[in-house]
């Protein structure tokens, strides 16, 4: 007889336990645990993808590609190269010094150094403008750079 009422406790409590799992967790395919198709996992997977490899998604779900790669681009003496915020600019060939529009400098991720106006920029040295306020390199021998991100000359 204990036995009979400790397996009948034992059932309740099984019975009981698989209710709340199913209370807090919701069933399989409702609201709370909705089914999804292949074609859904498979389209938020490229869309991490796309982000990893240099995207983003904006609110309305559409990836947004980001300019993942550098671009040569050429600048004749006297004028200037002035980068977007987050541009990095490498000098491969010719000369120029470092201009900038209002305050602080630009960033050398080579060596670490804050660079201001006046300053030589280095070439095959990464260059990172920190903000969108003007800052770039005024060429004084005609110069080719590697631009990753937007850039205006003038």
């Amino acid at each position: 007889m204990k036995s009979k009422i400790i397996a009948g406790i034992e059932i309740f409590a099984v019975t009981a336990a698989m209710l709340t799992a199913v209370t807090a967790f919701g069933a399989a395919g409702s609201q709370d645990d909705p089914l999804v198709s292949k074609s859904y996992v498979d389209d938020k997977i490229n869309q991490v993808l796309e982000i990893v490899n240099g995207g983003s998604v904006s609110a309305d779900g559409s990836i947004a590609p980001a300019g993942t790669s550098y671009q040569p681009v050429y600048v004749s003496v006297g004028q200037i190269i002035i980068g977007g915020e987050g541009t990095e600019l490498i000098l491969r060939s010719g000369k120029g010094n470092i201009y900038i529009e209002g305050v602080d400098g630009l960033v050398d991720s080579t060596t670490g150094k804050n660079l201001t106006t006046g300053d030589v920029a280095t070439t095959n040295h990464m260059m990172i403008v920190p903000r969108d306020d003007g800052r770039g390199v005024k060429v004084t021998e005609a110069a080719w750079f590697l631009v990753k991100g937007d850039y205006t000359i003038k």
